[in-house]
C-alpha cells in the first residue's frame, strides 16, 4: 500500500486531528495543511463510520483543502443523521472559495442526499455523479419515475418539464433551506418558484436566512427576482415589511422593485445596502433614489453627503461640483473607496485640492480612488518621502492612468537615485520606467529581477545587459517575468548538456511568446537528434514524458507519423493537456496530430468512449463533423460539450457542426437555460440562429455572460491564423434587441427612444443605435448619459453628426465647454469641425490622454494639437519626455520642423509612448529621423530599442529596413507590420522575413504579400508555421 492509503487507514488520524484541535492555529498550520486532503479523502470513503463529534473534527481538518478550491472535488456518496447539516455548514463557510461549477455540483448533490432520505421519492442513481452531464436531448432521457406529484427530480434537473408535469418539490422545506444556505442561490428558477409558501416564510423568519444571501456573487438575476417577489407577496406583513427587513435581505435587496415608494429616511437606510449589487439595473435604482433624496433643490449639506456615501458615484460632474470642500472632506473615507469615472474624479480632486500648489504624499494617498482626477502638474512635484515604498502607493497605483504614473515617477525621481526608485516602486509602476532609468539603476544580477512585473521590452533590455546572449540553466531558474526577454539567440546558445532541463524550465512559464516556443522546440529537437540520430523513431516512454507538451505539438509532420505505436497511451496523455494556441489554425502539424491521435485510439467512431474523447484534449476542435456524428449517444453528448469550449473551429466544419447540433438538441430558440449555458459558444456557428432566438426571461443574462466570456478569451487583437471566434456582431445585435426590448412589431410601428436605463445596460452596444434613434433622445437623457456615450470610439459619421447636434442643444456651443465637460463628452468630440476642435478649451495633458483613445483622423489631430499649443504656450524644443508621452495620438499633429526641434534625450525617454501613436507615413518618417538622432543608425538597433519604438519602425525606408539585424525581427511590435509600405517590406531579405516570428509574419496584409517574391512568401509561410517540413499524407 502507498503512504496515502496507510495514512487514510491509520487509526492515528483521529488522534492527530484531536491534537491539532487542541493547539493554536499558528502551531498546527503546517500539519493541518498536510492532513486536509487526507481528511477529505476519509470523509469521502468512510463518512458514515464516524460519530458527530469525530465527523465535525474531520470537517474542520479538511476545511483548508476545500478553501483551496481543488480542481476536482469528489463528494461523499452517503450521509447519515446530522452529517448532511454539518457538511453543508462547512460548504457554506468556504462558499466564496469554490468555483461556480463546484457550487452547482454541491447544490445538486445536496438535493440527491435529501431525496434519498425522503420516503416519497427514492434516490436516482443515474444522476449521482458529482459532476452531472449537460442536460441531454429529450431522446436521450430515460426517466425512471414519471409520477410528478411524488418526485420531480428528473423533470426539473434535466430542464425538460412537460406540459403535464406540475412539480410540487416538497423536498425544499424550511429545514432543508436552512441547511442549503448560500447554495439556494444556485437552485434552478423552477425549483425556487416551487418552494411551498409556508416553508419559504418559515425559512425567512429563521436566523439562517440573512447569512444565506450574503457574499453570493454570481446569483442569477431571475432567481433573485423570483425570491424577492415571493418574499414581498407571501411573507411581508405590517411587521415584517421591507424597511424593517432591510438588514436581513442581503443580496436580494438589489431586486426590490418598489423603491420609488420609500421615504427619505428609508432611502438613506437602503443606499448603503446597494454597494454589493451586481444587477444591471442597480445604477438606475440608485439614480432614482438619489434624485428623490435631492429633489428639494437645496444645496447639498454634510448630512446629504454622509447619507449618499458611495451612491454619489451616480451624480454627474456638474452636480458634484455643487458640493463644497468641507462637506466632501468630512466624507473622504467613503469617497476614497468609491469608483469614479475620470470626469467625476477630476471634479472631486479639484474641489478637495482647491488652491493647492503642492501636494504631500500623505494627502495624495488620502484621496484613494479620487487620485484619478489629480492633475499631472501636481503629481510631477510630489516628493518621494512618505510615499515611495508605502503600501498606500501600491493601493492607489491601480487607479492612476499611465500618464499619472509617469508624472509621479518624475517627482519621486527628483528625490532619489534610479537604483532606489526601481527597487521601491510598486510593480504597477515598472512598465512606466524608461530604459534609461533602468540603465542607471545598477541592475546587474537576475536576483534583482526576480519576482517583478517587467514588460517584454524591459525584460529583453535587462537580460541582454546581464547575460548577453549566453543563458545558463541556473540563470533560467531565476527569470520569472523576465522570461519575456529571452531571445532565440539565447535559446540557441544553451549548452547541449543542459538543453533538456533548460527547455523544461522555460516551458513552465505562461508568458512565452509563440516565437520563443518555436525556437525552444527547434533547439530541443535538434539537441535530441544530436544525442541519438532518429531519436523519435525509437523514443522511450520516459523520454516522451520528459518533453514538455507545449513543444511536443511542434514536432514535424513526418516525425509525428513515425512515433512508435507502443507509446500511444502516453502520447494521448500528453495531448490531453496540450494548449494548441501556439499553432496556426491551418498548421499541417495540427491536422497530423489529430490523425495520429485517432490512429492511436484504434477504433471506429461508433466504439469511441467519453474517456477517448477526453484524451484528445483541444484536438477535439479539429474533428470532422461527419466523424463526430457517428459517435454513440453518450460520447456524442460529451463531445458536443467539449466543442463548446473550443477557441477555434475550422471554417469548413462550422456549417455541418451547427446542423449536427440542431439535429441533436433542436433549434436554439427552443433550448433551455441549462442547454444555453453549456452550448452557448456554439451559437456563433450560425448568425441567423442568434438573430432568431425567441425571448425568454433568462436569455439576456445568458447571452450577456456569453459575450463577456468570449470577448475576454479573444481580448487581444490577433492575425487571422491565430484568431479565435472571429465575429460577435450577431450576438451584439441580439443583445441590443433584448436590452432595448425591441420586437418585430414595434420596429415597424415606432422609433425606439433611448432611455438612460437602456444606455447604461448597453455600454459598448450603444454604437448600434440608429442616427434617428439617437436624435429622438430627450435632452435629460443625453445630459445624464453623455459620459457613457462618450466612451464609444467607433461611431459612424452620421451618428456623430446627430450626437454633435444633441451636444450643442443640451450643453451649449462647443467654445463654451469647460475641460470637465470635454472629458464627459469624450469621443463625441470627434464630431466637431476642425475650427471647433482648435477652439476646444483643453489646457491639460490629462485631457489629451483621455481623448487619445478616440479614432481621430490626421486633420483632427493637427487641429487639437494647434489649439493646445496656442492655449498652453508649449514650445516643441522645451517638451519633456512627460509632455511628449502626454500628447498621445496628438503628437502626430507636429509639423516636420517641430519634430526636428524635439530634444533627443527627452525623445529617447518617451519613445515607448510615442511609438504607440498611429500617425501617417510622412509623420512616422519624421519621427524616425528623430529616433536615429537619439539611438543612432538603425543597423545598430537592438531588440529592446526596436520593441520600444513601436510604430516608428514603419517610418524606416527600404534600405534601413534591410539593415535591421534578423535577431530583432520578432521584437517589432505586431501592430507595426500593416503600417509598413509593401515596397519597403519587400526590401527585407528571406532570412529577415523568416525571423519575423509567427505573430508578425501572420500580420502581413494581402497587399504586402503581393509585393513579395516567391522565396519571400515561402519564408513568411514558414515563419507563420504553415509549411509542413515533410510531405503530408491524406488526412481522415
Amino acid at each position: 500500500k502507498n503512504i496515502t492509503e496507510k495514512m487514510c487507514n491509520s487509526s492515528n488520524l483521529p488522534q492527530m486531528i484531536d491534537h491539532m484541535w487542541n493547539t493554536t492555529e499558528k502551531a498546527n498550520c503546517f500539519m493541518r495543511a498536510v492532513l486536509a486532503p487526507l481528511s477529505w479523502l476519509v470523509i469521502i470513503q468512510n463518512a458514515t463510520q464516524f460519530d458527530s463529534e469525530q465527523f465535525q473534527k474531520l470537517l474542520w481538518a479538511a476545511k483548508p483543502f476545500l478553501e483551496m478550491s481543488p480542481f476536482s472535488l469528489t463528494m461523499p456518496p452517503a450521509m447519515q443523521g446530522s452529517q448532511l447539516a454539518e457538511i453543508m455548514q462547512t460548504f457554506n463557510e468556504v462558499f466564496v472559495s469554490l468555483s461556480e461549477e463546484q457550487r452547482n455540483n454541491i447544490s445538486r448533490w445536496m438535493k440527491e442526499r435529501v431525496m434519498e432520505a425522503d420516503p416519497s421519492c427514492g434516490p436516482n442513481r443515474s444522476l449521482s455523479n458529482s459532476s452531472p452531464q449537460m442536460p441531454a436531448h429529450p431522446s436521450m432521457i430515460k426517466a425512471r419515475d414519471t409520477d410528478c406529484n411524488k418526485c420531480t427530480f428528473l423533470c426539473v434537473s434535466l430542464g425538460n418539464l412537460s406540459s403535464g408535469c406540475q412539480p410540487k418539490m416538497p423536498w425544499l422545506k424550511a429545514d432543508v433551506l436552512r441547511m442549503m444556505g448560500r447554495f439556494i442561490s444556485r437552485l434552478p428558477e423552477a425549483e425556487v418558484r416551487g418552494i411551498p409558501p409556508e416553508e419559504l416564510c418559515k425559512f425567512f423568519q429563521s436566523a439562517e436566512f440573512s447569512f444565506s444571501f450574503n457574499n453570493i456573487s454570481g446569483m442569477q438575476n431571475a432567481i433573485a427576482q423570483t425570491l424577492m417577489q415571493r418574499l414581498k407577496q407571501e411573507c411581508f406583513n405590517a411587521k415584517q415589511n421591507f424597511p424593517n427587513q432591510m438588514d436581513r435581505l442581503g443580496y436580494l435587496i438589489c431586486f426590490y422593485d418598489e423603491s420609488q415608494l420609500l421615504n427619505a429616511t428609508h432611502i438613506k437606510m437602503l443606499l448603503p445596502h446597494l454597494d454589493g449589487c451586481e444587477s444591471s439595473n442597480i445604477n438606475e435604482m440608485r439614480k432614482q433614489l438619489v434624485k428623490k433624496l435631492m429633489s428639494d433643490g437645496e444645496p447639498p449639506t454634510w448630512d446629504m453627503v454622509h447619507s449618499l456615501g458611495s451612491a454619489m458615484s451616480v451624480l454627474s460632474p456638474s452636480i458634484l461640483s455643487s458640493f463644497n470642500k468641507d462637506n466632501l472632506n468630512s466624507s473622504i473615507f467613503t469617497l476614497s473607496r468609491t469608483d469614479w469615472n475620470p470626469a467625476q474624479a477630476k471634479i472631486l480632486a479639484q474641489k478637495l485640492l482647491e488652491k493647492v500648489k503642492e501636494i504631500s504624499g500623505e494627502k495624495l494617498l488620502s484621496l484613494g480612488s479620487m487620485v484619478r482626477g489629480v492633475d499631472i502638474e501636481l503629481l510631477k512635484n510630489v516628493k518621494a518621502s512618505g510615499l515611495l515604498g508605502s503600501e498606500g502607493l501600491k493601493n492607489i497605483s491601480e487607479k492612476l492612468s499611465s500618464l499619472q504614473k509617469k508624472a509621479l515617477l518624475v517627482g519621486m525621481r527628483a528625490d532619489v537615485n534610479a537604483s532606489y526608485l526601481v527597487k521601491e516602486v510598486p510593480d504597477a509602476f515598472l512598465a512606466s520606467l524608461s530604459l534609461s532609468i533602468l540603465d542607471k539603476a545598477n541592475l546587474n544580477t537576475l536576483d534583482q529581477l526576480e519576482g517583478r512585473r517587467w514588460s517584454s521590452t524591459q525584460s529583453v533590455y535587462l537580460l541582454k545587459k546581464i547575460v548577453g546572449n549566453g543563458l545558463k540553466l541556473e540563470q533560467i531558474r531565476k527569470l520569472g517575468q523576465a522570461v519575456q526577454g529571452v531571445t532565440c539567440n539565447m535559446i540557441d546558445g544553451v549548452a547541449q548538456t543542459e538543453t533538456l532541463e533548460a527547455i523544461q524550465t522555460l516551458a513552465k512559464s505562461n508568458l512565452l511568446s509563440r516565437t520563443q516556443v518555436r525556437c525552444m522546440a527547434s533547439k530541443l529537437f535538434q539537441s535530441l537528434d544530436k544525442q541519438r540520430p532518429g531519436y523519435f523513431k525509437n523514443i522511450s516512454k520516459s523520454e516522451l514524458q520528459a518533453i514538455p507538451v507545449l513543444l511536443l505539438i511542434h514536432l514535424p509532420v513526418q516525425v509525428i507519423q513515425d512515433l512508435p505505436t507502443s507509446l500511444c497511451p502516453y502520447f494521448l496523455e500528453k495531448l490531453s493537456q496540450a494548449n494548441l494556441s501556439s499553432l496556426p489554425n491551418n498548421a499541417p502539424s495540427r491536422r497530423e496530430l489529430r490523425n495520429k491521435a485517432l490512429s492511436c485510439l484504434g477504433k471506429n467512431a461508433s466504439a469511441v468512449s467519453v474517456a477517448d474523447i477526453s484524451s484528445l484534449g483541444e484536438l477535439v476542435c479539429d474533428l470532422h463533423p461527419t466523424w463526430i456524428s457517428s459517435l454513440k449517444p453518450d460520447t456524442l453528448n460529451f463531445t458536443v460539450q467539449a466543442l463548446a469550449s473550443c477557441k477555434y473551429i475550422p471554417r469548413p466544419y462550422r456549417g455541418p457542426l451547427f446542423t449536427l447540433l440542431t439535429n441533436l438538441y433542436g433549434a436554439p430558440s427552443n433550448w433551455t437555460e441549462d442547454v444555453m449555458k453549456s452550448l452557448g459558444p456554439l451559437l456563433l456557428l450560425n448568425d441567423a440562429a442568434v438573430e432568431e432566438l425567441s425571448f425568454k426571461s433568462w436569455l439576456k443574462k445568458s447571452l450577456s455572460d456569453l459575450l463577456q466570456s468570449m470577448e475576454a478569451q479573444g481580448a487581444a487583437v490577433a492575425p487571422e491564423e491565430f484568431r479565435t471566434w472571429p465575429d460577435f456582431s450577431a450576438l451584439q445585435r441580439k443583445l441590443f434587441q433584448l436590452k432595448t426590448k425591441i420586437t418585430q412589431q414595434r420596429r415597424k410601428r415606432e422609433t425606439l427612444v433611448p432611455t438612460l436605463a437602456m444606455i447604461e445596460d448597453l455600454r459598448e452596444g450603444n454604437v448600434l443605435w440608429s442616427p434617428a434613434q439617437l436624435s429622438s433622445m430627450s435632452a435629460q437623457t443625453f445630459r445624464d448619459a453623455v459620459s457613457l456615450l462618450g466612451e464609444i470610439h467607433n461611431y459612424s459619421t452620421d451618428q456623430l453628426t446627430v450626437l454633435r447636434d444633441k451636444s450643442v442643444e443640451v450643453l451649449g456651443d462647443v467654445s463654451m465647454l469647460n475641460e470637465s465637460k470635454i472629458l464627459e463628452i469624450g469621443c463625441i468630440s470627434q464630431s466637431f469641425s476642425t475650427k471647433q476642435l482648435q477652439n476646444l478649451n483643453i489646457a491639460s495633458l490629462d485631457t489629451l490622454e483621455l481623448l487619445s483613445v478616440c479614432q481621430w483622423n490626421q486633420t483632427q489631430k493637427e487641429a487639437v494639437l494647434r489649439g493646445f499649443i496656442t492655449r498652453t504656450g508649449m514650445k516643441p524644443p522645451k517638451l519633456s519626455a512627460l509632455d511628449m508621452a502626454g500628447l498621445g495620438q496628438f503628437i502626430c499633429g507636429l509639423q516636420p520642423n517641430e519634430t526636428e526641434q524635439l530634444n533627443s534625450t527627452e525623445f529617447k525617454d518617451a519613445v515607448g509612448d510615442i511609438g504607440n501613436a498611429s500617425c501617417p507615413l510622412n509623420v512616422l518618417e519624421c519621427l524616425k529621423k528623430k529616433a536615429v538622432a537619439a539611438f543612432g543608425d538603425p543597423k545598430g538597433w537592438g531588440e529592446a530599442e526596436v520593441s520600444a519604438m513601436g510604430n516608428i519602425i514603419a517610418g524606416l525606408n527600404a534600405t534601413e529596413l534591410g539593415l535591421l539585424n534578423s535577431s530583432v525581427m520578432p521584437f517589432i511590435r505586431q501592430s507595426v507590420i500593416p503600417f509598413i509600405p509593401p515596397d519597403r517590406l519587400a526590401a527585407m531579405s528571406v532570412s529577415q522575413l523568416r525571423a519575423l516570428g509567427p505573430d508578425n509574419a501572420a500580420a502581413i496584409t494581402t497587399s504586402q504579400r503581393a509585393a513579395l517574391g516567391v522565396e519571400q512568401r515561402a519564408a513568411v509561410d514558414e515563419a507563420v508555421g504553415l509549411v509542413a517540413q515533410n510531405s503530408e499524407p491524406t488526412t481522415t
